[in-house]
């Protein structure tokens, strides 16, 4: 996988920090490491020490919850330009949830012991920071509405809108079907059903495994309820 820099990153107009100068691109750099993560590699696991803040450059990672009987449920997909983590202020908390890889991922991670000190020194990065996390909560209260107001199809019409960012034509992720049904929160059998209806509609189809979107502006209607 060849690593993606700041300076040439495709979502640097909306990421976290990317659209910051370049002095302090290459201090926050310097504060962290880059890693490439296989698909379903974890990069954290729920119940470990907070180790820091995670930027996605590439790729996209889900995060999950295990249950008591080792099931994983599937709170979010998150893709390229999303900080994922914990601030670990309180250092007897634990992290709340895990993440893993589903595709071939970059991710820059910047340790707790070195994030105060950079904010300190570049106070455009913390406004940026706090601005990713109020989106990012603004992003949880959006599905918690979509979960108690959206039916089934238009969730799945709106998660599959998010993963294809904007560009038709071009495989998903290795998403599998039971993750997807546990982000808009149906059974897979559901999910799978869902899917060859949205195929049905000539918003989607399949390749193998890879869910490609043919028609972005019909999927949105659906997931909009402007179409059924």
């Amino acid at each position: 996988m060849r690593r993606i820099q700041c300076e040439s990153c495709p979502v640097r107009a909306h990421g976290v920090i990317c659209e910051l100068p370049p002095e302090t691109l290459a201090d926050f750099r310097a504060a962290g490491a880059t890693s490439v993560y296989r698909r379903q590699q974890v990069v954290f696991s729920e119940g470990q020490p907070i180790p820091g803040l995670y930027i996605v450059c590439s790729g996209a990672v889900k995060l999950y919850h295990s249950d008591r009987f080792g099931r994983e449920h599937v709170i979010d997909v998150v893709l390229p330009g999303t900080a994922i983590g914990e601030v670990g202020v309180d250092p007897t908390r634990r992290m709340s949830v895990s993440a893993e890889a589903v595709a071939e991922s970059q991710l820059l991670f910047v340790p707790n012991q070195a994030l105060p000190s950079f904010l300190d020194r570049h106070p455009q990065a913390a406004m940026r920071m706090m601005a990713a996390l109020s989106q990012a909560l603004g992003r949880t209260q959006r599905k918690l509405r979509d979960l108690a107001l959206k039916g089934a199809e238009s969730r799945l019409a709106g998660l599959l809108l998010e993963l294809a960012n904007g560009v038709a034509g071009r495989p998903l992720p290795g998403y599998k079907r039971r993750e997807l049904a546990d982000v808009i929160g149906v059974s897979t059998e559901t999910a799978i059903r869902l899917l060859a209806k949205l195929k049905t509609k000539g918003a989607v189809e399949t390749q193998g495994r890879d869910i490609v979107v043919r028609d972005l502006e019909r999927l949105r209607k659906i997931a909009s309820h402007e179409e059924v």
